[in-house]
């Protein structure tokens, strides 16, 4: 591995090493910055809601790799208005510090085997192993607090998303819109618009993605993984 892969990898070793516990949330900021000048950059996104603040009307988070970004889209296209939704942290601790300021919390859930292959194939320089580490610090963190959040599954929060923004009103007292027209999923759903091929092409990939996992992440790590996630599966919409 290059020194600059070597690099990257171990700054995301300190972010979740950071961003997993809520005691060092202040050190947070450098991350916050970043994503701030990332978000001022997109039309998807606007800078204010790339850190925690009282004045955002929601906060979407989960593990990368969750259906975070399927989610944050979906709501912003349920919603009359536009209103600020802070999207893409992947931090528990600044998930944590949202529900401490009053700002409703939507944290996602999916299998460690799903979204630590889609960490891997969007970042190869990450280790199974490590992304499996991470996904248990993640959640861990996130466990204590989960009765001030709604917690959904990834198949909920794919196919059901208006049933999530029901239950975000009925915990918070929120009016959020939650009509989404079933034509308009494939618009934030890339895997509703492929072809067969595209289909099978991605079947293939998966089925290799897998055979890697079984083969490089060790047994306790997965273990561990899968332990936390039938834990949090039991209170998550999904159940």
């Amino acid at each position: 591995m290059s020194l600059k892969l070597r690099l990257r990898a171990a700054s995301l070793e300190l972010r979740f090493q950071i961003s997993c516990r809520e005691s060092l949330w202040p050190l947070m900021a450098p991350f916050s910055w970043s994503r701030t000048r990332r978000f001022r950059a997109r039309s998807e996104s606007v800078p204010e809601e790339g850190r925690v603040h009282r004045g955002l009307a929601l906060v979407i988070d989960g593990f990368p790799g969750s259906a975070n970004s399927f989610a944050t889209r979906a709501f912003r296209a349920m919603q009359e208005e536009r209103v600020p939704v802070g999207n893409h942290y992947h931090s528990p601790a600044e998930t944590i510090r949202a529900t401490r300021l009053g700002v409703p919390v939507l944290l996602t859930l999916r299998r460690p085997i799903d979204s630590v292959n889609s960490m891997v194939r969007r970042w190869p320089f990450v280790s199974f192993e490590s992304a499996l580490r991470w996904y248990v610090m993640f959640y861990e963190a996130a466990e204590p607090h989960l009765d001030r959040m709604v917690l959904s599954d990834f198949g909920t929060t794919t196919s059901e998303f208006p049933t999530v923004v029901a239950a975000l009103n009925q915990k918070f007292g929120t009016s959020f819109g939650t009509s989404l027209p079933a034509e308009r999923m494939a618009e934030f759903e890339p895997r509703l618009r492929q072809s067969e091929g595209e289909r099978q092409q991605r079947a293939a990939e998966k089925r290799e993605m897998e055979e890697a996992y079984l083969r490089s992440a060790s047994e306790p790590r997965r273990k561990a993984a899968e332990a936390i996630f039938l834990r949090l599966t039991h209170r998550s919409l999904g159940d």
